[in-house]
């Protein structure tokens, strides 16, 4: 099974506070953007909630990470370009919590569906930590710079394989906004997943 979750991105919102850059974003300008989740092939059909919540996800399901612009913009793209293990069970992360046989989470992945059809491109950036509190020891940081050199509609994600680990999981998720082809910022906020106990 797949959990689609998708942060709607207020893009007035951040045209009004442009800034940040890849690997020292700025922070969002409206919190925890709400989101929407759910399996399957229509989205119209999630549900939504808000961006405070802690998603719940089945044991041994992999998780599908996207962002999109809540105003529908024709103009805009969004891509998440960054994932941040901050804190499991609200203790911070160590490499014994990711890695081994307990691992929590395992290779994150950057995709998008239309590389074929769209000058979209996920290139490898920059892999120094970054967090909030600039604490890199506790800290896995995954990321990949992108280049969005076009508006168009797009639908780039961040991949987490099947989590098999009961608990929840705070992370940090870096994206880019660009309008009409040009780059407003890069921005960050810390939401949350909740991994069902299996069984």
């Amino acid at each position: 099974m797949t959990m689609h979750i998708i942060f709607l991105i207020d893009t007035n919102a951040i045209q009004q506070a442009p800034g940040g850059q890849f690997g020292n974003p700025a922070s969002y300008p409206k919190g925890h953007p709400p989101l929407k989740y759910g399996r399957g092939d229509n989205p119209d059909a999630y549900t939504n909630q808000s961006g405070d919540t802690a998603v719940t996800v089945a044991f041994n399901e992999e998780v599908l990470i996207s962002v999109q612009d809540s105003n529908s913009g024709i103009n805009v793209a969004c891509a998440p370009v960054g994932l941040v293990a901050m804190t499991w069970q609200g203790n911070p992360v160590t490499l014994a919590n990711l890695t081994g046989g307990d691992a929590v989470i395992g290779d994150i992945s950057f995709r998008d569906d239309r590389t074929d059809l769209y000058d979209y491109n996920y290139v490898v950036g920059s892999n120094s930590p970054w967090s909030p509190d600039n604490e890199n020891d506790n800290y896995l940081v995954t990321r990949h710079d992108a280049t969005l050199l076009s508006p168009v509609k797009r639908n780039p994600y961040i991949v987490i394989p099947a989590l098999t680990v009961p608990g929840t999981l705070q992370y940090g998720l870096e994206f880019y906004c660009a309008i009409q082809g040009t780059l407003v910022g890069t921005y960050w906020f810390d939401p949350k997943i909740t991994i069902s106990a299996s069984g």
